[in-house]
Order: C-alpha cells, then sequence, then structure tokens
C-alpha cells in the first residue's frame, strides 16, 4: 500500500462519517414540522402558559435553525474533502506520469 492509498483512505472515512453526521441531521430537520405551534393550552390552566408556550416556540426556532445551520456546514465539509480528494489523485497522477517520463 502507498502513501497515497493511506491519505486516500483517510479522506474516504472523514466523508464518510461527515455523510453519516449530515444524514443524522438530515433525519431530524426532515422529521421537524416548520413550526412548533406551541399554544398556552397545551399546557393547561396553568398561571404563565402563554409565556411557556413562547418560550417553547423561541427554543424550537432555536433548534431548527442550528440543524440546518449545522446540515449546511457538514455538506461543505464533505465537498471541501472531495475537493482535496480530487486534488491529491490529480498530483498524484502528475507526479506518476512525470516520473516515468
Amino acid at each position: 500500500m502507498t502513501g497515497f492509498d493511506i491519505h486516500f483512505q483517510a479522506l474516504e472515512s472523514c466523508r464518510t462519517a461527515v455523510r453519516k453526521a449530515w444524514g443524522q441531521y438530515e433525519s431530524l430537520h426532515g422529521g421537524l414540522p416548520e413550526t412548533p405551534g406551541a399554544r398556552a393550552a397545551d399546557f393547561g390552566h396553568v398561571d404563565g402558559a402563554a409565556a411557556l408556550a413562547a418560550a417553547v416556540d423561541t427554543a424550537y426556532s432555536a433548534l431548527t435553525s442550528e440543524a440546518a445551520d449545522a446540515r449546511t456546514k457538514l455538506k461543505g465539509v464533505e465537498r471541501a474533502l472531495e475537493t482535496v480528494q480530487d486534488n491529491v489523485r490529480t498530483a498524484n497522477k502528475a507526479t506518476s506520469t512525470s516520473m516515468r517520463a
């Protein structure tokens, strides 16, 4: 196994891990409704139910925003790793070809 093979395997392992993490965020986000729609009535007849519903909506919005941001960043990392792999392969081919000449 050459040094480049080891690098390719390491990069592919990283991409696989990132793809798996991205998929988990994708599943999480895909399973969430657009808006939480918490209502005071959901919490019964307790003092502060409206404030609690508003707090749930705020937390939910933060969760969905963070999940979307994480998905976007992980997808960017996967694309960057793919670019690195392509660049290493190109450099390896160029080096291999020039060494033979």
